[in-house]
């Protein structure tokens, strides 16, 4: 189980993705991240730990030629590492780059662990008849808590919503392929354990 500490480590690191992607502008494609973290190497006894996100760039226009978009690419990119077979899989190759999540998931760095997946993503949000363009930030970490950062273009600061109960009829579309992507990669063990301090 995640402590505060970890919680809290995770939406900031997922507030820095959304404030890279407004820097870098609008109009980009969406991007997927592997969360971990590691034990930091300064700290004795691997009290302290260090999170990173591995970005996966992914081909907008590919992702395209999934019927239902990214969330029905984020569902088969779960299967497909849950069977163990992400290669063959042509649609999916053409997406993301399989190697390198296959390289990541499998590191053997002592004391590495999955903390979330994750996607930043532009959307469009329709109120009152009007659309506006958004980026959203979404995750899912190891305990099924889901996580969203909302920024509307031209807003100068995001909305952070953590859930630790999504429920069906406000749950992002995302969520169930990043919940299945968290499922199929997170392997548990000795180091699976929160030591609580950032």
């Amino acid at each position: 189980m995640m402590s505060f500490a970890a919680v809290h480590t995770l939406t900031g690191l997922l507030l820095n993705v959304e404030a890279s992607a407004d820097g870098l502008g609008w109009g980009r494609p969406p991007l997927l991240l592997l969360v971990q973290d590691r034990p930091s190497p300064s700290a004795p006894h691997g009290t302290r730990r260090q999170a990173r996100a591995a970005p996966l760039p992914v081909h907008g226009r590919r992702v395209g030629r999934y019927r239902a978009g990214l969330p029905e690419f984020l569902r088969d990119l779960a299967a497909a590492l849950r069977a163990d077979r992400p290669v063959g899989r042509p649609t999916l190759a053409a997406c993301v780059d399989l190697g390198l999540i296959g390289d990541l998931v499998a590191d053997p760095t002592p004391g590495l662990r999955l903390l979330a997946w994750a996607v930043c993503y532009e959307d469009v949000l329709v109120e009152s008849d009007e659309p506006h363009e958004i980026r959203r930030v979404d995750a899912v970490d190891v305990d099924g808590r889901g996580y969203r950062i909302t920024r509307s273009r031209g807003e100068p600061h995001p909305v952070v919503v953590v859930n630790d109960r999504p429920e069906r009829d406000y749950e992002p579309a995302t969520r169930p392929g990043l919940a299945g992507l968290v499922e199929a990669t997170n392997r548990p063990g000795p180091s699976s354990q929160d030591p609580g301090s950032r």
